[in-house]
Formats: structure tokens, sequence, C-alpha cells
């Protein structure tokens, strides 16, 4: 069914009608219910995926930081036993496992920050007597480590802000000789140093947002003297240096650095004369420019959500005349502005993210609540995806998960609660996957993708639950394996003909049909038929079939082969 743009506005959310998370503890929902009586695959889905349970934990944060790691991720979570240490898993019950007890016991070690570069994983966790301390690993327990006790003493470096940046990392840290300040390291204690001391002294530098962009990295950095401010950095002290975009202690304060293209970034920045809008910059004080100035005079455009998609950065910003709508650019004026206004005040963009090259977000309109939109970057390619929830209740809560050219969200409906949802762009490929807790108690959303799956957490007798699904598998084209049947009587020989038989595929799958002579395709052998010829004399024939759905990944079945062709 197809949904026409909405022109209309709401400000208010309008939760769905059902019970609270206390609500969920009282109707002690357990796990061997989840695991035999979860609601029914929908009708419109494939027969070949169905979510399941990974692990249930005591405690694991809803917005906590996680890295992939090949085809596992690494998170943070206490378990039936140990503290807060950090988990390993590939998506399974089998694959997930405490990855390393690092405060032994009961203790918590609390990790954060997970952040992958190369082949490893960074983090920062708390032990005795380190204090809280950078650690990396390579996700095994024997190549889990501290990499530096930057600051000894249980206080520890405090590190933060952990940024990839080509094969090393990123931070800010601490040592007790210098404040709070930049640091860089390549995992071992000898490649783990101070950057530069932006802050002379005990007292420190305010870092935040560091971003990396094609060999430097960007920063918002707070120091006396020049105030907030944008920094530009090689990693090294010769190649970091202040960008001052308000001279003097006034501060442009730059937020949400997002990298463009090459070692160029976006951010937001406020001056004096134009406000809070949107800035580009190189890396040099001449390249750093204000892009547009979208609310003329010193009004703020309120921009936010910036995320890369494709070629140009989208984000949720105002105009003058206009709502809270959603917007792009490319870095100059003349490729900035309104892609489309979706609602007659504000649509509010939130949750914007790439999927194969198209912006993904959910945003909301009058008489309709926050429901899944997409974008191409132009007007008439932006379009709601799907209605989840009637009338003005929410549909669709956020993060939205990317798993390849398919999206994974938390769906929210009266009946069911939030509960994990797929979409590949259209409305009839939007769907619920499983009525993961039964009723309306559901409260999924979306993590992390890995592999071919996305892994959703829910809560199950009030305690955090892993669930995964595998998205890809969802939206492969249902097939069977073709047969070959034999047409004429007698011996197979030259002049047989033979017919394919594709079996039960995927209802709406295009299939096309390809014979092959000892497993190589046979030129213009592509009808459902073929009639045996000389040149397949001592050789054995196969047909392989293809199907194709729009929305979906591609399949291929290859028969089994027949005897091989006489030559009488």
């Amino acid at each position: 069914m197809n949904h026409p743009p909405q022109e209309t506005d709401t400000m208010h959310a309008h939760p769905n009608p059902r019970t609270t998370v206390a609500g969920l503890c009282a109707a002690a929902v357990g796990l061997a219910a989840l695991a035999v009586t979860a609601g029914a695959t929908p009708a419109s889905a494939h027969g070949n995926t169905s979510p399941t349970v990974v692990k249930t934990f005591t405690t694991m944060s809803a917005d906590q930081e996680i890295a992939v790691l090949g085809n596992r991720f690494l998170f943070a979570a206490e378990a039936e036993t140990g503290g807060l240490e950090p988990f390993i898993s590939d998506g399974t019950a089998a694959g997930t496992t405490m990855l390393k007890d690092l405060a032994p016991g009961a203790g918590d070690s609390s990790p954060a920050e997970f952040t992958r570069v190369g082949s490893r994983v960074y983090f920062v966790a708390t032990t005795f007597p380190a204090g809280r301390e950078l650690w990396v690993t390579d996700g095994t327990a024997a190549g889990t480590s501290l990499v530096e006790n930057i600051h000894p003493g249980a206080g520890g470096s405090s590190p933060g802000e952990l940024t990839a940046f080509g094969d090393r990392l990123l931070l800010k840290a601490t040592d007790g000789f210098h404040g709070s300040e930049l640091w860089t390291s390549r995992g071992t204690e000898a490649t783990t140093e101070l950057v530069e001391d932006l802050t002379p002294g005990v007292n420190g530098s305010i870092i935040s947002d560091i971003t990396a962009a094609h060999g430097v990295a960007f920063l918002h950095t707070f120091t006396p003297g020049v105030g907030s401010e944008l920094v530009r950095t090689d990693g090294t002290d010769g190649g970091t240096q202040f960008i001052d975009i308000v001279p003097g202690v006034k501060s442009s304060a730059p937020e949400e650095i997002t990298h463009l293209a090459g070692g160029t970034v976006v951010f937001t920045a406020d001056t004096p004369d134009e406000g809070r809008e949107l800035w580009r910059s190189n890396g040099t004080p001449a390249g750093t420019v204000l892009v547009e100035d979208a609310t003329p005079g010193t009004a703020d455009s309120t921009i936010n959500d910036l995320a890369r998609v494709g070629s140009k950065v989208f984000y949720a910003g105002t105009l003058p005349g206009k709502g809270r709508e959603l917007l792009a650019t490319a870095g100059t004026a003349a490729t900035t502005g309104l892609v489309r206004d979706i609602a007659t005040f504000s649509s509010n963009p939130t949750d914007i993210v790439d999927v194969a090259g198209r912006a993904y977000f959910v945003a909301e309109t009058q008489g309709s609540g926050r429901e899944l939109y997409t974008s191409d970057g132009t007007e008439s390619g932006t379009v709601k995806v799907e209605e989840i929830a009637a009338g003005t209740d929410n549909g669709v809560v956020g993060p939205l998960v990317a798993n390849g050219r398919f999206l994974a969200f938390g769906g929210d409906t009266a009946a069911t609660g939030t509960e994990p949802w797929v979409s590949n762009g259209t409305a009839g490929g939007t769907d619920q996957v499983k009525d993961v807790v039964p009723g309306n108690q559901g409260s999924a959303q979306a993590l992390v993708a890995v592999g071919p799956r996305v892994v959703f957490r829910t809560l199950v007798e009030g305690k955090p639950t892993l669930v995964a699904h595998d998205v890809q598998g969802w939206f492969t084209v249902d097939a069977a394996t073709p047969k070959i049947t034999k047409k004429t009587k007698g011996k197979l020989r030259a002049g047989s003909k033979l017919a394919a038989k594709a079996g039960s595929w995927e209802p709406g799958a295009s299939l096309t049909f390809r014979w092959l002579r000892n497993g190589k395709p046979i030129a213009g052998a592509t009808k459902t038929t073929y009639q045996v010829k000389k040149a397949d004399r001592g050789k054995k024939i196969r047909v392989r079939v293809t199907g194709a759905l729009a929305g979906h990944n591609p399949v291929e079945r290859t028969s089994s082969a027949t005897g091989k062709v006489t030559k009488g």
C-alpha cells in the first residue's frame, strides 16, 4: 500500500496504551514462555528466518557504545556471575560469553567506549590498583590487556572520546602532570603518548567531538585565552593547531563535527554576526568558512543530528518560515538546503542513518506519530515508508540500524508494544519479524548489525535480553531446488528433450534459467526446456534457476546432474 506524503505536523508524542516495564515484571514472562509461545511470524514474512534469544543479563545499558570486530561485537553487561564486565558475541547463544573478568568476583570494571581500530578493540575499564584506564583486546581473553597505566594510582587517567584514527587511537586522558589532554595510542605502552599539551599545566583542556577525516582529525577544545574552538590535528605535536573562528576569549563552540569527504568536515558554530549555523573546514584557517547563514542575522538555525549519507551530510534544522525539517549539504551554499518540507510546522527528523546511500530517519506529522521515512536527497524522493502505529501513536523507536541495504528498528504498536521490525524501504517490505515478548509488553531496541544479523535488546521479566534476527536471510528470496525431467523416451542422447521444474519459490519472484554442461553455462540455453546436442555427449547436464524480487537478495539454486549423455 502506498502512503502519500504528509503535509501537517504535531509536536507531541502519544505513547501507546500499554503496561509499563513494572507491569512486565509483574506479568513474569519467563524465558521458557519466550522460547515456546512467542507470537507467530507474520504471513508476509519469509519462513527461512526467525529471531532467536541470545542471552539474558542482569544489567546492560540501553545506550552504551558497542564495537563490531569481524562477525562479533563487544559490549558491557552483567550476567548471573561476576559484575559489569566486557562481553563478546556473534549473535548466537553459544557464541556469547564474558570476554574477561577484569574485576574478579562481584566487582565491576564498568567497561565503556568500545572502539575498533583495525583488528583490535579499545575500551575504558576500572581495575584495582590501576583505576580507570585504557584497555585493548583482539577478541580473546588472552589478548585482552591494559594498554598503559597512564596515571598511576587508584584514580586512573579517565580516558574518553575514544576515536579510531587510521591504525591508531585518539583519546583524551590525564597523566597527573598534565590535565585532560589529547593522546594517541597504537595499543602498547611504548606507542601511547601525549599529542600536545593544549592547556599547559594540570588544569587541562575540555575536549569533545573528536572526528577522523582522511588522515587528519578535528575536535572541539576549550582552553583559557582561546575559548571553545576547533582544533585540527594529524596526531603529532607539530601538526596540531587551533582554528580560532571567533578570535579572542569568546567562543564559536563547534558541535556535531561530521566527516564530509577527504579531509573536510562540516559542523555547527556560533558567531556574533550569524548565530549558530553550518560551517565547513579543511583544517586550515582559510578553508574554514560559513557554509550558509540559513537564518539571516544573529538567530540560530538550531541544526543537529548531522549524518553522512552517500556524498552528502543530512541533518535536521530550521529555516525562516519553516519548522524543523530535513536538510542536506555537500559543503557549499549552492548544495545546501531543504530536502522536503514534510510537515506544516515541524517534522523533527531524528535518527538519520545511511542505508546503501539513502537516508532513513524518523519524523512526525499532524495526525500521525513518529514514523519511518526515507530520502534520496530530493523532494520527490523523500517519503514515508510505512505507517506502523495507528493514529498519533509513535510507530518507530530508534536507533535505526543498517544491515547492508536493509534496516532494523523497534516498531511500536498498541497490540504488541515495541518489537523487532525490519524494512527494505517499501511499505510491503516493512514488517514485524516476531512478537518476541507476547502481548503488548515488548520493548525492543535495535543495537548492532553483526554479519547477516541485527541484535536487538528487549526486556524479559525486567531483565535486558539480547535477541538476534537474520535480516539478510529474511530478505532473501525463498527458493527450491530445481529438478530435471526427460520428455523423450529412451536413453539420454543428442536430440533428447529436457524440462526444468523450478519448484516452489517466493510469490512474485522472477525466475531465470540457465542450462549447464559439466557445470559450465551453455550458450543460449536459457529457456525452461533444453534439447540435448552432440556437444553434450559424455557430459552431464544441470539447470540453474535464479530468483529475483525487488527489495530482496537474489538466490541461485542448481539441480542435480543427469547421467552422462550417451553417444548413441
